[in-house]
């Protein structure tokens, strides 16, 4: 069984190794239910790429992104990855 500290450090492997992602920052640590299995639903912010934006379009972009990693609570296993997206403003 991993605690929500270990399930936090395997998020953030998971982020670098699948999203080339290594400035991740912790935003939500949840336990749920994920088809019939309890889960750590971990979600990390990391910034958004907007160079390839003109300065007008970066204005209604959120400059971050969200991801909700999900991770198994018995074996540590990284069951899925979603996109998390934030309350409108």
């Amino acid at each position: 069984m991993i605690d929500a500290i270990q399930a936090v450090q395997i998020a953030k492997e998971q982020a670098l190794h699948m999203l080339g992602q290594s400035s991740a920052t912790l935003e939500e640590i949840e336990k749920e239910t994920h088809k019939d299995r309890e889960v750590w639903s971990i979600t990390l912010s990391y910034p958004r790429d907007l160079s390839h934006l003109s300065s007008i379009a970066r204005i209604g972009i959120e400059p971050l992104q969200y991801k909700r990693f999900l991770i198994d609570v018995e074996t540590g296993d990284l069951v899925a990855v979603r996109l998390r997206e934030p309350a409108a403003r």
